[in-house]
């Protein structure tokens, strides 16, 4: 059974505390962030493929940048080069991909179940269900955005992350994007439970995103 999306970034926020600083020796025993990538005989390129177009040579402050297809060819992100994919998946209408970056974030993109011809409030309204169903508490928006080719809707949202000695509460911005044909949702977690503004490395992310 697929894991729901906020507990798989759950598990994967809690192996990225406390490691600010360097990775502290457990860190080696937490395979969570630290084990970057599939294992033995996963291609990766089953998960995602170039797109040349978005790609972006270095340019200080930002790192360089590679564009590829994701989600079964319907999403187009510049990502920089140096993130890893830590999961993924491609079953249809459920296809999802997750990428770890050594700056100590993780974006998430999900694959969702509605209709574009569906109403706005609609598509709305039941990714607010979800996510209050799932424990969270929605803290901020929905904000209009906008992205490479679409338009989209920002939250802030407060997710409980299960702890040896108690939950903690983790702050994760997350963007409903809404395609011609296809509606997303991208997730972006830090691992200190802070929520800070979205650096420019971050910032190309989302705005150069494209959805068919």
């Amino acid at each position: 059974m697929r894991r729901a999306p906020w507990l798989s970034l759950s598990l994967a926020a809690a192996g990225l505390l406390g490691c600010s600083s360097g990775p502290a020796p457990i860190a080696y025993e937490n395979r969570t962030f630290y084990e970057y990538g599939f294992g033995a005989g996963v291609d990766p390129a089953a998960f995602e493929k170039a797109y040349p177009p978005l790609d972006l040579a270095q340019k200080d402050p930002l790192p360089e940048y590679m564009g590829v297809s994701i989600l079964g060819g319907a999403v187009r992100i510049s990502r920089p080069k140096n993130w890893i994919i830590r999961t993924a998946g491609n079953q249809p209408e459920q296809r999802y991909i997750q990428y770890v970056s050594r700056n100590q974030y993780l974006v998430a993109i999900w694959e969702r179940p509605d209709f574009t011809s569906d109403l706005w409030r609609d598509v709305l309204a039941r990714y607010e269900e979800s996510t209050k169903k799932a424990g969270a508490e929605i803290v901020g928006g929905p904000i209009p955005m906008a992205t490479g080719n679409a338009q989209g809707r920002a939250y802030v949202v407060r997710r409980p992350i299960p702890a040896a000695k108690g939950a903690f509460i983790n702050g994760i911005r997350e963007y409903v994007i809404r395609g011609s044909r296809k509606i997303i949702l991208v997730q972006i977690v830090h691992p200190d439970g802070e929520l800070p503004n979205l650096s420019d490395e971050l910032m190309r992310v989302v705005t150069t995103l494209q959805v068919d």
